[in-house]
């Protein structure tokens, strides 16, 4: 990538790059539909992608976030990415992989700028109250033992107030808005990738419970209240803890504990965080 263009390169990105899993392979595309419609396509192909590999999108037209919702970013001005794993069918754990991506991407924005951002589950990274990355793991069945999964990340990272929706100015932000300094995207991405390659090189050298305490460190929401739907149903109460399976675990308001499943749950996003702790 040069400061000329600002358009980055597979060249730019993997350049003394030094990983091992994500990111050997970088394949950037000017536009597409969407990063993991294209990389779930690949895996009915004769030549799936292959462990690892990772594709980048400058523009998407069709980007989405979790239960069908949109995600809109201008070319040039996010991160959006997919990376490709083969995982084994016995050790596959959507929960764990998207907590393990928001650690690794919460960490990889702090190497690289002075923008703490904190996790929001079930799959967000916030800023100030603000949206700032989105994290979207999808699979299918590949061959034998091994499901194809496809870790999109979405992040703002030069985006403007003015190219966010009027009715998302209040709730988005990007790296650009928070930071005092210039952001440089293609470092962000690099250092995303490497923390993601940590992450991700030896998935069972840590545990669901080591995931959780690191999600937890990095998390806005231990201790705040939230308004949760469930099947059509509402629900408010006060988080107390996640489960890398069994998902949240809130106290209602209506008494007792409940946990929430975060591939059925849809999360009510308040103009503010309710800083109260328990």
């Amino acid at each position: 990538m040069t400061a000329a263009s600002g358009r980055l390169t597979a060249a730019s990105i993997t350049e003394n790059l030094g990983v091992e899993r994500v990111g050997r392979s970088v394949r950037v595309l000017d536009e597409i539909d969407s990063t993991n419609s294209h990389v779930l396509r690949s895996a009915g192909a004769d030549d799936p992608a292959p462990d690892g590999a990772v594709l980048i999108a400058e523009r998407q037209t069709a980007g989405r976030g979790r239960l069908g919702r949109s995600w809109v970013a201008p070319r040039g001005a996010g991160l959006t990415l997919t990376v490709a794993l083969h995982e084994p069918f016995d050790r596959y754990s959507p929960a764990r992989l998207t907590m393990a991506a928001a650690v690794a991407l919460v960490d990889g924005i702090a190497d690289v700028t002075e923008v703490e951002p904190v996790i929001r589950w079930p799959n967000d990274v916030w800023v100030r109250n603000r949206k700032l990355a989105g994290i979207l793991v999808e699979s299918i069945p590949l061959i034998g033992e091994i499901r194809f999964v496809a870790l999109g990340i979405g992040l703002n990272c030069l985006q403007q107030p003015g190219h966010f929706p009027p009715a998302l100015r209040g709730r988005a932000t990007s790296l650009e808005i928070e930071s005092r300094a210039p952001v440089d995207r293609l470092q962000v991405c690099r250092a995303v990738l490497r923390r993601l390659d940590a992450a991700l090189l030896h998935p069972n050298a840590r545990t669901d419970d080591d995931w959780v305490s690191l999600w937890r460190d990095r998390s806005a929401d231990i201790g705040t209240r939230a308004t949760l739907i469930d099947a059509g149903d509402r629900f408010t109460g006060r988080i107390l803890d996640i489960d890398p399976r069994a998902g949240l675990l809130v106290q209602l308001d209506t008494g007792g504990r409940r946990h929430f499943d975060p591939c059925t749950t849809t999360r009510e996003q308040p103009d503010a965080l309710d800083a109260a702790r328990l």
